[in-house]
């Protein structure tokens, strides 16, 4: 059950996707000419659509929002959060999906200037103090390439990063990819109010099923695509 007021508690689970799945989704993402962004937060959508059941799937994408030039030298927070919506059927394959990710996200980023306060005030949705209007998960991809290793050397001072200790939970459920020259890292937020650790890690292990169905196959319905491990498979048979 939602608690009646958002207590914000949570924890993370860390996910390493291995090396031989990147590749494939790299090659899949370049075949279909979407970015491995639209690729990951199509199968993050699909994956919420085979949990729910619901066909009407929003996922809310944090954006630089630095698309002027007078903002580009500016030091301060200028992100935004854009409200990403799918419309899954279960008869669709996954590169129908795709498209319409890509489609949607091009059509996003042309309205990034947008407030999201400005889209809440004007949609009206009923509030309530128990989640976030509008989308209650959220997707965030990063990518770092060699240059933002190169700033983190300093000459006379060595540098190491931080461990944030902090558990706590913005939304519902929120998936974090960082992709990098060495493969991409994973990890899934949530609420502890809402899911267990049990819950959770079974969620990252459909979801890498999930990414291992479409690399090569991504003419399958969404409605077909494997999810369950074997030890699953074996469980409800």
């Amino acid at each position: 059950p939602r608690p009646a007021v958002q207590s914000y508690r949570g924890a993370r689970l860390d996910i390493s996707l291995d090396a031989v799945l990147v590749k494939g989704l790299k090659a899949l993402a370049q075949r279909e000419g979407v970015t491995l962004f639209m690729l990951l937060l199509a199968s993050f959508q699909t994956l919420l659509y085979r949990y729910s059941g619901q066909s009407d799937i929003r996922v809310g994408v944090p954006i630089a929002n630095r698309n002027r030039a007078e903002t580009e030298r500016l030091i301060g927070f200028f992100v935004n959060t854009q409200v990403l919506k799918a419309d899954i059927d279960g008869q669709m394959t996954f590169s129908q999906v795709l498209a319409q990710v890509k489609q949607r996200a091009l059509e996003a980023q042309s309205h990034q200037d947008l407030p999201f306060e400005q889209l809440v005030e004007a949609l009206q949705p009923e509030r309530s103090l128990s989640h976030n209007p509008l989308f209650q998960v959220m997707f965030n991809h990063q990518t770092e390439g060699h240059k933002a290793r190169a700033a983190l050397q300093l000459p006379g001072l060595a540098l190491e990063a931080l461990e944030w200790g902090d558990q706590s939970a913005q939304f519902d459920l929120s998936l974090d990819t960082q992709e990098s020259p060495e493969g991409v890292a994973a990890s899934l937020t949530y609420a502890t109010d809402l899911f267990n650790a049990a819950t959770i890690e079974r969620m990252a292990q459909h979801w890498q099923a999930l990414l291992r169905a479409v690399v090569g196959r991504a003419g399958n319905r969404v409605a077909q695509l494997a999810m369950l491990s074997e030890d699953e498979q074996r469980g409800v048979l």
